[in-house]
């Protein structure tokens, strides 16, 4: 007997606990807020957005360039970015940014290269486990180390890494 009042009391906070986090949701809803739902919840299903963390390597030669990711939101992107060419200085940084659309990213570099400090705009996107860089010209228009394209729809995808496990 004293097994089924605590199976009872067990069960009764559960639902207790159950309900009061169903209470804060709105009871009721409008159509327009019905057709929100149906339109985002829709949009999400067909249009996967990127989220998590992905990284990439290009191996040419000696040379190497690998890209971490990690997609928190929309509006929060970060990683790092190593290019190491052979036998060169490389630049090592870290990107920081946004999405531009639901697998493109504006980010910006902001790297040490030859002892100095520098930024560039850098425009990639992650299709079918690779990721591509855009690539064009860029300028200073500031003379302050800040590179940014000249234009950007001109600049077009010219480097590709394939994606690696990251570590």
């Amino acid at each position: 007997m004293k097994k089924i009042s605590n199976c009872v009391i067990f069960l009764i906070i559960i639902s207790a606990f159950l309900y009061s986090c169903k209470k804060n949701e709105p009871q009721v809803k409008t159509t327009e807020s019905v057709n929100n739902s149906v339109a985002t919840s829709s949009k999400t299903s067909t249009n996967d957005s990127l989220n998590g963390e992905y990284c990439f390597l290009k191996a040419e030669n000696k040379d190497t360039t690998t890209v971490k990711i990690r997609v928190l939101s929309a509006d929060d992107v970060r990683g790092e970015m190593v290019l190491a060419p052979w036998e060169k200085d490389g630049a090592v940084g870290t990107l920081s940014g946004k999405l531009i659309s639901k697998n493109e990213m504006e980010l910006l570099y902001n790297y040490m290269i030859e002892g100095n400090r520098q930024t560039e705009t850098k425009i990639m996107k992650i299709e079918n486990n690779k990721l591509f860089i855009k690539q064009g010209e860029l300028v200073d228009p500031k003379n302050d180390g800040n590179l940014i394209f000249k234009n950007k729809d001109k600049a077009t995808y010219k480097i590709v890494l394939d994606k690696i496990t990251c570590d």
